[in-house]
């Protein structure tokens, strides 16, 4: 284990949350783990992309950095910043920063988690025929917050990476979100024994189950069937500064109306079958959506929110982790420093949205960049 340095940086707390991490270096390390993961934090909160970026910002504040950091033989150089972070075992790096977000800022409870991936398309290494690394994150839509993250391995897919991920998390009294990918019996029954509710999208990959739900809800319109086949509706319009943008109207039966179609026995807790249908006016598009849940047809305003909610991963995470972090542009190519770095930017993400200062997340990133003791503002503010 790591003998803890006091750093100042983010106090005695930043040293309780990662001061147990295993420091696989020999003894003769000449530069403190914590002092690397600062930063590499910083120079991530102040818009720096990768290791040789991190090294260059911290010798442009060295100085500064000397008030926080033991630094006892100045700053790594990259070659040893990207080692060392590619050293840490990611679960517990998980671990630690979560208890570190915990410390920092009281959380609320979880609510709406969607869990969903994301592929860092340039993280490959074609001559080594290893494929982009691909990760699967859990978002907590109340705290704005990634509560975990699973590699999926190179000759596996989400449907193994899921049930790792949700082991991990504590979900009781939450509703589960996932893609179809994920919609598999097996993982419907890890999301109930987890004391949890789930809204599973429904598409090809369960054909006889997509197939058995479209035939119910064709059937609900037909006069003939309207009265036994009448669902539950909820409609919500989206209004953009020219008017009417979409129109979403979610429409809910119980999970019962297609029990002579297909065997729901060995979908856990299966209440209800849900369609959505989104029509676009701008592109006059229609598009319609199948999931199942684990909710009661009954509560269809809850069915709606978690399935809105579930583009939250998309929109405030993975968008923001391209756009603003030029994730995608990442070279690193070692998987485990991939998947560490991955993990700091998304807490990066998280502190710096709950900065109240002016300007967009670029914008605080540059005032980072030129001015550090901002970086110790935000963490003071959270």
């Amino acid at each position: 284990m790591l003998a803890v340095v006091e750093v100042d940086i983010f106090d005695n707390v930043f040293v309780e949350c990662f001061g147990d991490l295993e420091d696989k270096r020999y003894k003769n390390k000449q530069h403190v783990l914590l002092d690397i993961i600062a930063l590499s934090i910083c120079g991530i909160l102040a818009g720096m992309t990768d290791f040789i970026e991190f090294h260059e910002f911290a010798k442009s504040h060295v100085l500064w950095f000397k008030k926080y950091l033991s630094l006892p033989h100045g700053i790594p150089s990259h070659d040893t910043m990207e080692r060392v972070i590619a050293s840490l075992n990611p679960k517990a790096f998980n671990e630690a920063f979560l208890k570190w977000i915990d410390k920092l800022k009281e959380l609320f409870p979880e609510g709406i988690i969607p869990i969903d991936g994301k592929t860092l398309r340039r993280s490959h290494q074609k001559n080594k025929g290893l494929k982009a690394l691909h990760i699967v994150n859990a978002f907590s839509c109340a705290n704005g917050l990634t509560l975990g993250q699973v590699a999926v391995d190179e000759k596996s897919n989400e449907i193994t990476a899921i049930p790792e991920l949700l082991k991990m998390l504590t979900i009781k009294g939450s509703i589960i979100t996932i893609d179809a990918m994920g919609t598999q019996k097996e993982i419907a029954k890890q999301i109930v024994e987890q004391e949890a509710d789930y809204v599973l999208a429904v598409k090809n990959n369960q054909k006889e189950l997509a197939e058995a739900i479209i035939d119910v809800f064709t059937l609900s319109q037909n006069e003939k069937f309207n009265e036994k086949l009448k669902p539950e509706i909820y409609k919500h319009e989206i209004e953009g500064d020219h008017g009417r943008i979409e129109d979403r109207t979610v429409y809910a039966l119980p999970a019962k109306s297609i029990a002579t179609q297909t065997d729901l026995a060995n979908w856990a807790n299966i209440k209800s079958i849900i369609k959505v249908e989104y029509i676009n006016w701008i592109t006059t598009k229609t598009e319609i959506r199948y999931f199942i849940s684990s909710i009661i047809h009954t509560e269809v305003n809850k069915l709606a929110v978690a399935i809105r909610s579930h583009w939250a991963v998309e929109n405030n995470l993975h968008w923001v982790l391209d756009v603003v972090f030029k994730e995608d542009d990442s070279r690193v190519r070692n998987k485990v420093s991939a998947q560490n770095l991955s993990w700091m930017r998304k807490m990066a993400v998280y502190l710096l949205k709950q900065d109240a200062s002016k300007g967009s997340m670029k914008t605080k990133m540059l005032r980072n960049c030129i001015n550090p003791d901002n970086i110790i503002r935000i963490l003071g503010k959270v």
